[in-house]
């Protein structure tokens, strides 16, 4: 899985704090739909830049929560199976395992 280069993201909206400064003062260089769809378009990226963010904190919890219990469920398993032997190791004295 590929992730979102936050150094990339944070030049392009370095780019675009630029672009803010100078259409500031040089409005009339730009058409009106030229310099909406440049804010647009980093409005949009900003907000799947933000939903990424959210999702990959959510999956960091998750993968956090999943290696615990992972743990536990692992540490229950050995010690059931640990019993079970001994059990077959009494019960069984012809089999050596």
């Amino acid at each position: 899985m590929n992730g979102i280069s936050s150094r990339e993201h944070r030049i392009i909206a370095a780019a675009f704090d630029k672009f803010e400064a100078m259409s500031s003062i040089f409005s009339y260089a730009l058409g009106e739909s030229q310099e909406s769809e440049i804010r647009e378009g980093m409005e949009s990226l900003q907000e799947l830049y933000d939903k990424y963010n959210k999702l990959y904190s959510e999956l960091e919890k998750c993968i956090k929560e999943y290696e615990g219990k992972k743990k536990r469920v692992r540490t229950v398993i050995n010690k059931g199976n640990r019993k079970l032997l001994s059990e077959l190791q009494k019960n069984s004295p012809l089999l050596n395992f």
